[in-house]
């Protein structure tokens, strides 16, 4: 007689970082594997690189990159997404070697429905 397995459980994270009990992280995240682009301006040039978002949100994504940024700067990313493009501007918020994180400035609803139906699908279908 077989048993059935166990369903593997889907990696996400509702609402992580609590510091002194308080949480501040206010969208549902999820891991995931995106080749993305994005740009970014210095005072004379403007500049195009690549990266991989790691994790994605309804309030900005985590990236991995070999691109130079710094927390505060302000970038321009685009993404695909399940027959869509997503171009929103973020600001960087926390650096860690190639690793970053940025929150979305001012998304576009669209783009946070369609991210948001993104992750719903990932997490309970």
């Amino acid at each position: 007689m077989n048993t059935p397995s166990p369903k593997k459980k889907k990696n996400f994270t509702f609402s992580q970082g609590y510091k002194e009990g308080i949480q501040r992280r206010k969208h549902a995240r999820i891991p995931v594997e995106i080749k993305s682009t994005f740009t970014y301006m210095d005072a004379y040039n403007k500049y195009t690189d690549t990266c991989l978002i790691t994790s994605l949100s309804t309030g900005g994504v985590g990236f991995e990159t070999n691109g130079v940024l710094l927390k505060g700067d302000v970038i321009t990313i685009i993404f695909p997404m399940e027959g869509f493009i997503i171009k929103e501007d973020a600001m960087i918020t926390r650096t860690h070697g190639k690793e970053i994180g940025c929150k979305f400035i001012d998304p576009k609803k669209d783009n946070v429905k369609k991210i948001q139906e993104f992750i719903y699908k990932k997490i309970f279908q």
